[in-house]
């Protein structure tokens, strides 16, 4: 198994897409499997935080339904879903462990990856990954921390059912992106170094041809310009668009509603907006920790 590690709006859908054009690797959708220890407790997932739209609820629990139609009927229709989710409910007492290893064998992938920003959003769940899978690999994949400010802020105003105090939001995001990476780096400090590779999703984005070569060597996979070809045309993944009902996500709606690379801007210097009125010790922290990224 190979995971990315990386907060939301940091490229990794666009990452497991491009990853899933290889004919040795098969990309999961964010499947949430790390938030809770069986099935059952997962599916619970369905209670609607206050203040969050339930359509996003529904949004994030349909990756583990549509990677069970898809592998278990080669579809995604909304019948398959359905049936997908009576299997899921009818397996309520299985380790959400068991549930990932069921799949990974049945893609008959030699490289499975999967991507879920709340795998590092607690301590719990980054350990729950780690300990089930001792020899996996990780990507750990970065941002620049005002794009992915302003890329957060935006996303959680379309989630919500009423939108927060900008100070409020500013804190949430700013924490989600400063503790996520926090914790991936002393997870990853105490691996081989073999084990992780930590790309920057800009220069993913920006230059495929010149990470992906890298990034298999990591993993051991071969690379051609016949395979380079395919894994750009990040729109054949499976798990692009948004299914018959157009109610499938997974990943990133942005990506997934127009599922192809598109140019992203360098990254600039690591000057947080002054309205944003980040609290001085947070700027330093996020500052150091960006540095430490390579921002």
């Amino acid at each position: 198994m190979t995971f990315i590690l990386a907060p939301a709006r940091s490229f990794s859908t666009i990452c497991a897409a491009l990853l899933d054009g290889h004919p040795d690797i098969f990309s999961f959708p964010e499947m949430l499997l790390f938030t809770a220890p069986t099935v059952g407790e997962l599916l619970n997932n369905r209670r609607i935080p206050l203040n969050v739209n339930p359509e996003f609820v529904r949004q994030r629990l349909s990756g583990v339904y549509r990677a069970v139609a898809a592998l278990h009927e080669g579809s995604q229709s909304d019948a398959a879903v359905e049936r997908a989710v009576s299997w899921l409910e009818g397996r309520s007492g299985w380790p959400t462990t068991r549930l990932m290893d069921h799949l990974a064998e049945i893609t008959g992938a030699a490289v499975c990856v999967e991507k879920t920003p709340e795998t590092i959003a607690t301590d719990e769940a980054l350990d729950a990954c780690m300990k089930a899978y001792p020899e996996a690999r990780y990507i750990h994949l970065t941002r620049h921390p005002v794009d992915t400010q302003r890329s957060m802020q935006a996303g959680h105003q379309q989630t919500l059912r009423r939108p927060l105090r900008p100070r409020v939001l500013v804190a949430i995001c700013a924490s989600a992106w400063y503790l996520g990476h926090a914790r991936v780096v002393r997870a990853l400090d105490a691996l081989p170094q073999g084990r992780w590779i930590r790309v920057r999703g800009e220069d993913l984005v920006r230059e495929p041809t010149v990470w992906l070569p890298r990034i298999l060597d990591w993993i051991g996979l071969n690379w051609t310009e016949e395979i380079s070809k395919r894994m750009l045309r990040t729109e054949l993944w499976q798990f692009s668009g948004t299914g018959q009902s157009n109610q499938l996500f997974g990943g990133d709606p942005g990506y997934l509603n127009a599922p192809a690379l598109r140019p992203v801007p360098a990254p600039g210097p690591v000057n947080f907006e002054p309205e944003w009125h980040v609290p001085p010790e947070m700027l330093r922290r996020m500052t150091e920790l960006a540095r430490h990224l390579g921002y």
